[in-house]
């Protein structure tokens, strides 16, 4: 069984595009582009209410806070608030 967060996509994508993403669909999958931090991010086919897997949530923290979009506990911050 994959662990899930409690977040879910559309709480995911909401957070992305106030962080200045753009969202756009290759074949069946979601990508997300920062073009001034050089950052893209894939996800697979999740539905709007799905929940988004922990490895997810993870790749996504990792990958903000090496481009230096946002710090690891910001992000935390902001799902928590999401997810409220």
């Amino acid at each position: 069984m994959i662990a899930r967060s409690r977040v879910t996509f559309a709480e995911l994508r909401q957070l992305l595009e106030d962080l200045g993403f753009t969202m756009s669909k290759r074949g069946r999958f979601w990508f997300f582009e920062h073009p001034s931090s050089g950052t893209e991010l894939g996800y697979r086919p999740y539905r709007v209410r799905e929940r988004v897997t922990i490895r997810d949530i993870d790749e996504t923290r990792f990958h903000l806070d090496w481009r230096g979009v946002l710090a690891p506990e910001a992000f935390d911050e902001r799902l928590k608030k999401a997810t409220a």
